[in-house]
């Protein structure tokens, strides 16, 4: 079950990104997306795709599943090289192996045992929210340019959101009726997509999912380990670091 959730999660999230990266290119004004056949398949397969990451974190460590969805830029690199013409240097082609050597390797581990399981750990989930967005406001001082700091939200945003829904999950799905995790959750995924549409809009597929993707997998992976108290033996160091590694790549690209 771990390998289909996390697979079939991947690959819709590629071909996802390409029909809605297709869609925006297309349309001149956000009015004009409801009527677009691409953008609205797109989001549609990137929806079914989202619920099926959502139920692998529910079951599984964040910090096992995060790296599978690293295929997500792998993959929408080979399609955007395909379909939209985009550049396939021997670099990108390099990080994509990396990136399948690194789930690989992550694959060996879908057995491992469960983190600590309870939610002892609350101040540290607030704690290390707080950490991440310092960094990103730091960050996107740093980089000025939109295409990285679009990317940079993106990244940070789902990566923070996963968190949260694990949090939540642990609770079996059924917090208490106010409880401000949900809001949280809600306000950076919605971010989060808000960046991540601007980013395909005036940026590269193949610079923009990346980049975010690779953000996307260091904070929830680290947030799983810091935060849940999740495995992390070598192997896992591993994974996680060919993985970034891999998806670094194309950025630097």
């Amino acid at each position: 079950m771990f390998f289909l959730l996390t697979l079939s999660s991947a690959i819709g999230l590629a071909f996802g990104n390409i029909l809605v990266s297709i869609g925006l290119r297309a349309v001149n004004s956000i009015g004009s997306l409801a009527k677009n056949k691409f953008w609205l398949g797109g989001m549609f397969l990137s929806l079914i795709a989202t619920l099926l990451y959502y139920a692998a974190m529910a079951r599984y460590n964040i910090s096992l599943v995060q790296p599978f969805m690293a295929l997500n830029p792998a993959l929408t690199a080979i399609l955007g090289w395909k379909i939209l013409s985009e550049l396939m240097s021997k670099k990108i082609a390099f990080g994509i192996v990396l990136i399948f050597c690194g789930i690989l390797i992550d694959g060996t581990l879908a057995g491992e045992a469960h983190g600590s399981g309870n939610n002892s750990e609350m101040p540290l989930l607030w704690i290390y929210t707080g950490a991440v967005l310092a960094a990103l406001a730091v960050a996107c001082l740093i980089f000025r340019r939109t295409e990285i700091t679009d990317s940079l939200c993106a990244g940070v945003g789902f990566g923070l959101s996963a968190i949260f829904f694990k949090s939540i999950s642990i609770d079996g799905l059924n917090p208490p009726p106010i409880d401000v995790r949900i809001f949280v959750f809600a306000v950076l995924y919605i971010a989060a997509f808000i960046c991540s549409q601007i980013g395909l809009r005036r940026g590269r597929a193949l610079f923009v999912i990346p980049l975010s993707a690779a953000i996307g997998l260091i904070v929830p992976a680290i947030g799983g380990l810091v935060v849940f108290g999740e495995p992390f033996p070598a192997q896992k160091i591993a994974v996680i670091a060919l993985v970034f590694a891999g998806s670094i790549l194309f950025v630097r690209e």
